[in-house]
Order: C-alpha cells, then structure tokens, then sequence
C-alpha cells in the first residue's frame, strides 16, 4: 500500500510505504545503540527507504524529518503510542495512550522572517539547519556560529543575488567576521526560533489527583 503525507515546511505531496522487515532491523539497532547519532541516521534511512528514495532524510530540515518519519510510522507499527507519564508531585507514574496523529510540527506560524537586513548595503536570506548540521552541533563538529553560517542561503543587494555555495569557505569566514553582533542575534534568533514536533499531554496523577502537563516533542521516544 502507498500513502500521502504534506511536508510540513513546504506542502509538498509525498509518497511512502509502511516499514518492511529491514526498516524494523533498522529501528532495533538505533534503538539498542541509544546515540542520538544513530537514532538520527536511522531515521533518515528509514525516511529515503519508506518514501521510495524520493527523499533524502538527510537533506530535510529535523522538523521535517521527525514528522514525516511519524507519519510513516503510523501506518506501520500503530496509531497510537502508549507512555508512562511521571508526576511532577508525587514522582509517580501515569499510563496514557496519545494517538500520534496528535503530534504535529509547531511554530510554522509564527516563525520570524528569513531575511535578516544589514543596513542598506544587502539582506541575508537564511534557512534552518539540515537534520546532519543538527546532529554535528550536538555532537560538538560544529560551533554555534559555524552552524549559522551554514544556514545563510544567499546574500542580496540591489545588483546581484549570491548563493552561499557559489563563494569559497574563506570567503565566508571573512563576511562572517566582518557582520556586526546585532546582525548575528538577529541570525541566531532565526534559527532558534525553527518549529518543532511536539504536543503538550495534560493530564491527572492518578496517584495524588495532581493537574499535570507534560511535552512530548522529537521522535526518540518511538523507536522501540
């Protein structure tokens, strides 16, 4: 059987199947492995596999990947997904089954725009990080601002647009460095404020009768 789903930072159409045998190998070795580097790099296969290699996991932003991956999911293994919510109060646990059509990609809405103007010289036009530009800040391949220059799509004045990728890596370290700190918080803003998957569970301790709330966001949690 094939599916549909909508990239959720494009509306793009996709098409994808349910996991076979080797898609479940994948998941148990990520799961056993418990490294968020190879959660992240079974994802993505798993995502290229499913979506007939139409898609590149690795190319997609997190948000984009951790939805489709779901998606995917849950027209293979089930519907839903069961947790063991611990209350804040009594630290005691709470069974809840949440339906994982409820997690969804959020702050599509209210992101900031991508273009960051430097005076009247040009505008920076940004884009969030890849899934892999994520996984190496994480794992400290990256520094904060190496990420950020990552995320720079192109540069525009009045006479040309440049994409980032046109120009050497000295180049751009040097445009880096010559940006004043206010251009880079605004650069920064922008890519700490990317949406995210996630869906906030309120519910009662059935222990103490406490009104909890609880954020299930990523996707790690579905891997077993």
């Amino acid at each position: 059987p094939q599916f549909e789903t909508t990239l959720p930072s494009t509306g793009e159409v996709i098409k994808f199947r349910p996991f076979l045998v080797k898609e479940e190998k994948i998941l148990m070795l990520a799961s056993e492995s418990e490294e968020y580097k190879d959660m992240v790099n079974a994802c993505s296969q798993i995502v290229e596999n499913c979506t007939f290699e139409k898609v590149q996991g690795k190319n997609l932003t997190m948000y984009d990947m951790q939805d489709l991956f779901l998606r995917i999911r849950e027209v293979s293994i089930g519907e839903e997904q069961e947790f063991q919510l611990i209350c804040g109060e009594c630290d005691e646990q709470t069974s809840f089954i949440m339906p994982l059509k409820e997690l969804n990609v959020k702050g599509l809405e209210d992101m900031p725009s991508n273009e960051i103007k430097v005076g009247d010289d040009f505008v920076i036009i940004m884009k969030h990080p890849t899934v892999m530009e994520v996984v190496e800040l994480e794992s400290n391949e990256l520094t904060d601002i190496e990420l950020i220059s990552k995320c720079i799509h192109s540069v525009v004045t009045e006479e040309e647009t440049t994409k980032i990728e046109d120009i050497s890596s000295e180049e751009l370290d040097e445009f880096i460095d010559d940006l004043s700190i206010e251009t880079m918080g605004e650069m920064r803003k922008y890519i700490q404020a990317m949406p995210v998957l996630e869906h906030t569970i309120d519910f009662k301790c059935v222990h103490c009768k406490a009104e909890q709330k609880v954020s299930i966001n990523g996707y790690e949690h579905f891997f077993a």
